[in-house]
């Protein structure tokens, strides 16, 4: 099990990773709010560009996740670390972003994979060009 620390309001809190169950249940819920903006996108190419109430309804959708982003964030921050939510709502919002980058690493721990990877590369000697 990792654990990352994160820092929230001031304090330095540590984070446990989650199970493999709890972790894919969180991912899923992180990959319904990204489906969400790409639904809004696919539908973008059928909006008729001379008709004002279809290009508002986009706009009007693509800035509300925009603007709430931060708060989006924080409620899948506090869902994956319960421990987190007393210090989610006095928290900076960069303290945010930068404990839910720590969190993502949690919960997609490929890190470890891609520094392996990038050795092994690093060691196979050249390819010659045929």
């Amino acid at each position: 099990m990792r654990k990352v620390s994160v820092t929230l309001n001031g304090k330095t809190i540590q984070v446990e990773e989650l199970r493999r169950r709890a972790n894919q249940a969180w991912r899923e819920r992180l990959e319904a709010e990204f489906q969400e903006i790409a639904g809004v996108l696919e539908g973008a190419g059928n909006i008729e560009l001379t008709d004002g109430a279809q290009i508002a309804g986009l706009v009007r959708t693509m800035a509300g996740k925009v603007i709430g982003s931060v708060d989006i964030i924080a409620g899948l921050l506090g869902e994956y670390a319960p421990e987190l939510a007393a210090e989610l709502d006095e928290a900076y919002d960069s303290e945010v972003l930068d404990a839910f980058t720590a969190v993502l690493g949690l919960a997609y721990p490929f890190g470890g994979l891609w520094a392996a990877l990038r050795k092994i590369g690093s060691a196979a000697p050249p390819i010659a060009p045929s």
